[in-house]
Order: C-alpha cells, then structure tokens, then sequence
C-alpha cells in the first residue's frame, strides 16, 4: 500500500523527524526520517515501512582498466556467441530496462548508437523505446543506464522496449515499487534487465530483513506470473569485506534478561550495538567486559528533541538559496534545520500584524552582516535525537517479544565473503562478467579481470529450499574446487551466483556525442536479456508460451553455454585491487562465470524443444 502525506503528517504518525541529507562527494541529496516508532496495534499488522529509511547503493569509483582492451560493440557480440535466424515480429513481446540511483537515458544517445553500431534496422522504430514507466525520465544520459539500453536493444533491434525509472535514491524503496509496478501491470514486458545491486550488509541501506522479503516475494510472484528478471552479478568479486557486526544483522524485537553488566544513555540501536561491539572485540581493557553475551536497547519515551538554532541581532546579507513562507519564527528555524548541515543560515521577516512570514535560506561565504530591526536571523545547530537506555548483559537467561525494544547477540568481527543482492536471490538469473583470453576476438572466454565477476553464497536464502535447482551443480564445485575460501567466511549451502556470464568488459557506449569505454556485469546483463527477448519472440511465434523464470531451465540445459574455466573473482573493482579471498573458475559450475556462456543456436533448440 502506497500512501501519501505531507511531512508534517508523516512526523506525527510514525513520532519521527525528517532532515536533509546531502551526500557531497556522490552529489546527492535525500530526505529521510530519524528514528521512528508506531503503535503496538498498528504494528503487529505490518510487515515493512518503506519510504521513511532507506538509502541508494554507495558510489564507487570506476574499475581502473588496464591496457590493452577489446572494444565490444553489437555486433561482436551477435558474431561470438552467433546470434541469428530470429526475426522479431511476434505480437506481444517486449522488454525492457529497470533504472535506479537517478541513472536517466537520452534518446538522441540511443539513435546515433544506432546509426554507429546497429545495421539492418528501421530508423525512428527500432531505435526509439516504446514506452517510459516509472519516474520521468530527464533525458540526461547518464553512463549505466545509456549502456543497459543500448545494448538491450541493439544486439537484438525489432523488439518493443520499455525504459522503467525509479529514481528516489532509496533503493530497496525503489526495488519495491519497480516489482509492484510490474505485478500489477498485465501488460508488463516478458523481460526486465537490472544492472543495479550491492555486495555488502543491506543494513547499510536501511534495508532490513522485512523489506527484503517482501522484494523477494514480489520476485517470487513475477517468476510465478512468467517474467524473466535478468540481473547483474556485481563488479567487486567475492565480495570480501572486514565488516562491523553492527550494520551486517538486524537486531530482533525482542528484549533480553540476565545479569546487566552495563545501563547507559544511548542515542540509537547502531550506537548500543557498536558500544558493546567496542567492549567485546578489546578496544577498552576493563577485564569486566569479558563475557558480555548480548544487549538490548529502549528507544527514548519522548518525542524526538525539536530543532534547535542561535539566533543574531542582525540580517544575513547576500542573495538567498530559497525562500518559503513560515509559520512563526521557531517554524524558519525548522525548515533551516531540514534544509542542511549543521550551521545553516536563515533570516525570518514576519508579516506586519501576524506571526507568520517569510524564511530565505542562505549558502556560501557569508555577507556581512546588516542591522534590520524587523527581521530575525540565526542558524541552525545539530539536531540530536532523545537519548534511550542500552543494557548489556553476561549470563543472559531469557528473551520475551517487545513492541519497541530491540536486541542482539554480543557482535564479534568476522570476515565474510558478499554475493550481490538482488542477484543472490534465486527467482532472478544472475549474469557474470567474462573477456576474450590476450584481448583477442574470438578466442577462448575467460573471467573478467578489469574488475571481479561478482559471485558466492548467500547467507538469506539456502539450496534446499530455494534453489533445488542447482543444487548437483554447486555440489559438483565443492567437492573438486581448488584453494576454496576457509569455511567460516561463506555458507556453502547458500543460493549461488552467478548462474550464467558473458562478455563484460570494453562495451563502446554512445553519450552525449563521445564514445565511452564501459565494463562490469551491468554489460553482460542486458547482453544476456536481449537474448532471452529473441528466445521469447520465437516461441511466441510458434504458439508456446515466453520462457518466463530461467533458472531451472538453465541448469537442465548446460550443453546450450560454453563452459569457463580459466580466471578467478579474487578481484575488486580494478583489476590490481586483488581481495585476500576469492573463488576460481573450473570445470562445470562455478562462482564466478556460473554455468558459462551463451550458446545461440544451442539455446534455442533447448528452448523450443520443451
């Protein structure tokens, strides 16, 4: 359910306040909620708040690319993985690209694209998407998504495409209204490419585990309804981290009894966590720390505390940023503290005879300072939230449920190895990344290392009784795989990924006139769905339903991929950022270029024969 509010309404609700979040070096700004809390009643009949948390993938640095390099372009790819004998025309066939993290396209880029690279097409159809769903798109062309629909379309021209924006900057936010969108859409393309995913502890995008199931059920339904949902496996490799406990697990509602060690004053659940994991991993020397098996923290009784500023005697002087109508002069003083940092200017000038006036905010190097009896300036000091108790326990004897309290184990650091999420989960098709062995044309596929092919095991859903399918494959790997990552850092019963790969590095991209040089999964992604369109328009033309949710297809039908068995994904996001842990390629499955690469032909008798 979708609701809308004004902030105010949304504060009074949940008991929150909102801030202006601005993140410089990424060049975004997001407005999200602080702690929050609902009614007992209320909450025991929901499963997820989306909208009030919730922040966009980190921005990372683009894969430094080591000379030489092949340039990929469309028809490279048609001629390696010989791609022909479908002509599209069937009725009902499309497909399309999921965008997110404010990643707009622009048509002119996809026409000269077009022009440059795509032969055999029809100027002003096939080169033009057919529909835009979502957000607005602003036309900017931006690299990720000029890519994604490029080579979606490009590789495979005559096929209806549809360009799908959600562009919040809150990604699991995003993730779950892109899935509802496509749920309630009867007419929603048989093929959705996502070139979009982290490898990293979803709690560091305010993603908990009750958001991820309802994305994953959304996934499940779409595999259930015959969408094909075609996902890059990650840029960064294993995906080893050092991580902190404290952003890795989702504390429980729960709240704990025992011998209480400690009970102090605590501003939130990340900071109890984080406390307790100072004391237990030796960062203080107390010997009374020892032993600590858990925590449990209460949020503050209160409201949050109200936005504070420092009022002046006189005006700001310069040109405002801004300027809005306030309700009172503790009102101006509200909205400079939403609008910013700490220390952000404001001026206040009431209309005669009320309270009400204007608020101009301000930015920059100050002007100096003017005297004007009538107005009222000031800035804003840091909003800090009420304090809420956090208790740690020795010798805990029992838990009971709590509306509003949270707990958790006593956090130990542990290295661990992350699969991309929402590669990782098993109703969509994980595609890996490969290159050409001495940058030659033609020649045998090995795993990417201009950057690490994403791949592993994940921790949130188990081969038993998610992904049955590839559970001799994975088997098969374990028991013959060389120099395997120590046991303790990856669940080896997890769903794997990737479940297939392609070519991922050297893609030629047209934007803004210039031609880009891009690599990562995000390539092979929209490769491999461009593909699977074509399957579909051939079976929809001899009467047999899409192909819809691939996964056990795929692994059924391996002769139909050229298997990969040199290269390893012990590599970060540059191909000399190597990882202390990493999975090697071999032969049959593995998790790195998972079961190989497209086979056209082959792939298409498999399809066509059941």
């Amino acid at each position: 359910m979708v609701v809308l509010s004004t902030t105010l309404q949304a504060e009074t609700l949940f008991n929150t306040k909102f801030a202006v979040l601005v993140n410089q070096a990424a060049g975004y700004t997001v407005h999200r909620a602080g702690g929050y809390s609902l009614p007992h009643h209320i909450q025991a009949h929901i499963q997820a708040v989306f909208g009030l948390h919730g922040f966009p993938i980190p921005r990372k640095d683009d894969p430094k690319t080591p000379p030489p390099i092949v340039n990929i372009t469309p028809a490279v790819l048609k001629q390696t993985y010989g791609v022909s004998g479908v002509t599209p025309k069937a009725a009902g066939n499309a497909r399309a690209v999921a965008a997110f993290q404010g990643e707009y396209m622009a048509d002119k880029d996809l026409a000269d694209f077009f022009l440059k690279y795509v032969t055999n097409y029809t100027v002003g159809k096939d080169d033009v998407v057919s529909k835009y769903m979502g957000d607005k798109d602003e036309q900017k062309g931006n690299t990720e998504a000029s890519l994604d629909i490029q080579y979606l379309m490009g590789i495979a021209p005559g096929i209806k495409t549809e360009f799908w924006l959600y562009a919040s900057m809150d990604f699991c936010g995003d993730l779950e209204n892109w899935t509802s969108a496509i749920l309630a859409n009867d007419n929603a393309p048989l093929v959705h490419s996502v070139s979009y995913g982290f490898q990293g502890p979803l709690m560091q995008l305010h993603c908990e585990d009750a958001k991820v199931e309802v994305i994953d059920d959304n996934l499940a339904k779409l595999a259930a309804k015959g969408i094909s949902i075609i996902v890059s496996s990650g840029d960064s490799g294993s995906g080893w981290d050092f991580p902190n406990p404290c952003e890795d697990n989702e504390p429980a509602s729960i709240e704990y009894t025992g011998t209480v060690i400690s009970n102090h004053s605590s501003v939130g659940i990340f900071d109890c966590c984080t406390d307790c994991e100072d004391k237990v991993n030796k960062k203080h020397p107390k010997p009374k720390w020892k032993g600590i098996e858990g925590w449990t923290y209460t949020p503050a009784a209160g409201p949050p505390a109200p936005y504070t500023c420092t009022q002046i005697l006189t005006m700001w002087g310069g040109a405002p940023t801004s300027t809005s109508t306030a309700s009172s002069l503790d009102n101006c003083c509200e909205i400079a503290g939403k609008a910013g940092a700490e220390g952000q200017r404001y001026t206040f000038t009431p209309i005669a005879g009320g309270t009400t006036g204007t608020c101009e905010l301000f930015s920059g190097v100050p002007s100096v300072p003017k005297t004007d009896p009538a107005k009222v300036s000031g800035f804003s000091n840091h909003y800090y939230p009420a304090e809420g108790r956090c208790v740690m326990y020795t010798n805990i004897t029992g838990s009971a449920p709590h509306p509003t309290k949270k707990s958790g184990p006593a956090p130990v650091d542990k290295e661990k190895l992350w699969p991309s999420w929402p590669a990782s989960s098993p109703w969509v098709t994980a595609v890996g990344g490969t290159r050409f062995v001495g940058m030659k044309i033609g020649a045998e596929e090995m795993a990417t290392d201009q950057f690490g092919s994403g791949g592993g095991f994940s921790t949130m859903f188990n081969i038993s009784d998610h992904a049955q399918w590839q559970a001799d494959a994975v088997k098969a790997y374990l028991a013959a795989a060389p120099q395997l990552p120590p046991a303790g850092v990856f669940p080896a019963y997890g769903r794997a990924t990737p479940d297939v790969s392609g070519l991922g590095e050297g893609y030629q991209v047209l934007q803004a006139g210039e031609v880009l040089m891009v690599g990562g999964t995000s390539a092979s992604a929209p490769m491999f769905a461009s593909l699977i369109s074509l399957i579909n328009d051939a079976r929809l033309q001899a009467g047999k339903t899409q192909m819809g949710y691939l996964n056990p297809w795929i692994y059924k039908n391996t002769d139909a991929f050229t298997d990969v068995v040199l290269g390893n994904n012990g590599i970060g996001r540059g191909w000399d950022q190597y990882l202390k842990y990493g999975f090697n390629c071999t032969k049959g499955w593995d998790p790195v270029t998972g079961v190989g690469t497209p086979i056209f032909d082959k792939m298409m008798a498999a399809a066509m024969a059941n």
